[in-house]
């Protein structure tokens, strides 16, 4: 009795399923996600940020105690500095990371989260990412630099 190969019986197979492997993830799930037809790992981790409620990123997070709450002149500084920061045809997320890096806890996030909410109705981080490609100029930052702030936050004391 002859004695089977598997690789080399569906030689074919592996190949084929390697190439469709490669094409979904290198091409066409990247033009699905440039779309918004799919969302990207970046997209699902902010929608995870904005609906945990733990998240430093829960404007009532910082209300749990033993919060270092920054003043209110440099909130409203830190508030006019990002809604300023997104631009028509440039963003300066640098000055929006700067504002990040001043914050030394996620309870002061979530205290400039907090305000911002009051100040112009809007969640900030939803309104960092704001909309899709389609929705310039209301598109402000990436979600790839979007995720690099919660990764800073992250990395931050909780109070």
């Amino acid at each position: 009795m002859a004695r089977s190969n598997f690789l080399k019986d569906n030689s074919s197979l592996i190949i084929g399923l390697v190439v469709v492997y490669f094409g979904y993830n290198k091409v066409i799930k990247p033009i699905l996600e440039s779309v918004g037809l799919q969302k990207s790992s970046e997209e699902l981790e902010i929608e995870k940020q904005t609906s945990n409620p733990g998240s430093a990123w829960n404007p009532n997070y910082w209300r749990k105690g033993g919060a270092t709450i920054i003043t209110n002149a440099n909130v409203n500084r830190y508030i006019e500095t990002i809604w300023n920061a997104p631009g028509y045809f440039s963003d300066d997320f640098d000055a929006v990371l700067g504002v990040f890096k001043q914050l030394k806890t996620k309870s002061q996030v979530s205290y400039l989260s907090d305000k911002f909410n009051q100040a112009k109705g809007k969640d900030l981080l939803s309104w960092l990412q704001g909309g899709g490609v389609l929705s310039w100029p209301a598109d402000r930052f990436s979600a790839e630099q979007v995720n690099q702030l919660i990764k800073y936050v992250n990395g931050l004391k909780n109070y």
